[in-house]
């Protein structure tokens, strides 16, 4: 499951809390849509779910019942993990991925998954050249319902109302003590309030692991016990 919440809070356009994310997940949609109508198609090995979340900013009103619903039916076994995208284009930006390895905020059983899904994102960037902060969760956005219940989780955003530090200026430019974004739920969070070139960044990442994920053979197993975890534990 692929998400990203479409409303905002009463007091701002919300354009890119979280329009972004949103229309980044739409262009995600896009993309497998086309490529799956070429030649050969997609490839897939795993379903892939795209969700666009309604009251986030209510208390993630619109996950919580997705999760709650898939629980209630006996459908969350059939849910391997989430990817969530909230605000991927803050003016003062930073590259952030969650921090699947820190067992905060989720249950045991999903740190593993969320861990290999960060590994995806991480290498993505890498691979790009592109530096990245890893961030932890928080429960604020609407990953938060799919960790309560064990399932693995990962995402990414740029950035709200923290205040940007010296050490993340030099690694991603911008203002140092100026928060991510500014604008961050207020009337100035509009079309203005876009930092594109990051927006792009992201929105190719997004793209990338979902794909990547989706034609991962054998990828239950993996987020179980991901690659790596075999070497530590002497197998």
């Amino acid at each position: 499951v692929a998400g990203a919440h479409l409303d905002s809070v009463p007091e701002g356009p919300g354009v890119n809390d979280n329009g972004s994310g949103s229309a980044g997940l739409l262009a995600v949609a896009s993309a497998l849509a086309g490529a799956a109508a070429a030649p050969g198609g997609l490839g897939l090995r795993n379903a892939v779910r795209l969700c666009w979340w309604a009251a986030e900013e209510m208390g993630l009103l619109g996950s919580r019942h997705y999760v709650g619903t898939l629980l209630e039916e006996g459908g969350a076994e059939d849910v391997a993990l989430n990817v969530n995208f909230d605000m991927l284009a803050s003016p003062n930006w930073a590259r952030q991925v969650y921090n699947g390895s820190d067992p905060t905020n989720q249950m045991p059983s999903s740190v593993a998954g969320s861990s290999y899904i960060m590994q995806r994102f991480l290498g993505h960037f890498e691979s790009k050249g592109l530096a990245t902060m890893r961030v932890a969760f928080t429960g604020r956005s609407d990953y938060g319902p799919f960790l309560e219940a064990g399932i693995p989780a990962g995402g990414l955003a740029t950035g709200a109302e923290k205040l940007k530090t010296m050490a993340q200026r030099q690694l991603f430019g911008g203002l140092a003590n100026v928060a991510y974004d500014p604008c961050y739920h207020q009337p100035c969070d509009d079309r203005l309030n876009i930092g594109w070139g990051v927006f792009e960044d992201m929105v190719d990442a997004a793209g990338a692991v979902i794909y990547d994920l989706a034609t991962t053979p054998q990828l239950r197993a993996k987020l179980k016990f991901p690659r790596g975890a075999a070497r530590r534990a002497g197998a």
